[in-house]
């Protein structure tokens, strides 16, 4: 992240340059100043290799400086992205996934509705009882149920993460649906309109006692 420090990636280039060239003149002026036969012309020559060498230890020290700082810039977006709390599902996607699983958990609902009414007894001779319509109370009670656990579950930031499979059977498992009917929803019927219009007022109690 050499942005994040403000030093482009020609200027850094630069840096291990400037690093390579303060090398070569220590070396230089060292090999010269070990040749040297004249005592002031090797006091010259040693004091620039001294300069030299310590242009190349700072150069050096100003490029470990960069890469501590630059870890530590990674290290801070890092921990901010981390505690950045997760943005919510777009409106698009949040009707998208309220219709789909409304509408798989509404074919559970019925399937469960016809099944009540038709998995009968034996008739006492033997014979299997004959259909009978499907339980739209019970169906109308769990359509109410739907809708509040769908709304409960569309509040969290989290709805659209997982797959619409497994949202469907995580909700259903709740709602108490059969975990083999589940595993085929997208095989249900859908409920008639008949029956989704369907309502049934909760009985009072108090004036049954």
């Amino acid at each position: 992240m050499l942005d994040a420090l403000n030093i482009t990636e020609e200027e850094a280039l630069g840096l291990a340059e400037l690093a390579q060239h303060d090398l070569a003149m220590a070396r230089d002026f060292a090999r010269r100043a070990q040749a040297a036969e004249d005592a002031d012309e090797a006091n010259r020559l040693a004091r620039s290799y001294q300069r030299a060498a310590r242009s190349y230890r700072q150069t050096l020290a100003l490029k470990a400086r960069l890469r501590r700082d630059l870890a530590q810039a990674d290290a801070a977006v890092a921990s901010a992205a981390a505690n950045t709390p997760r943005a919510k599902p777009g409106g698009a996607a949040v009707a998208r996934r309220i219709g789909e699983l409304r509408g798989a958990l509404l074919r559970l609902a019925w399937d469960e509705a016809e099944r009540l009414e038709t998995e009968e007894e034996d008739a006492a001779d033997g014979a299997e009882a004959p259909p009978r319509e499907p339980d739209i109370e019970t169906f109308a009670w769990r359509h109410e149920d739907i809708a509040g656990l769908v709304t409960e579950e569309c509040l969290k930031d989290s709805f659209c993460d997982e797959p619409l499979d497994d949202h469907v059977a995580r909700v259903g498992l709740r709602l108490g649906f059969a975990p083999e009917a589940i595993a085929r929803w997208r095989d249900l019927a859908d409920p008639p309109a008949a029956a989704l219009a369907a309502e049934f007022a909760e009985p009072d109690w108090e004036s049954s006692a």
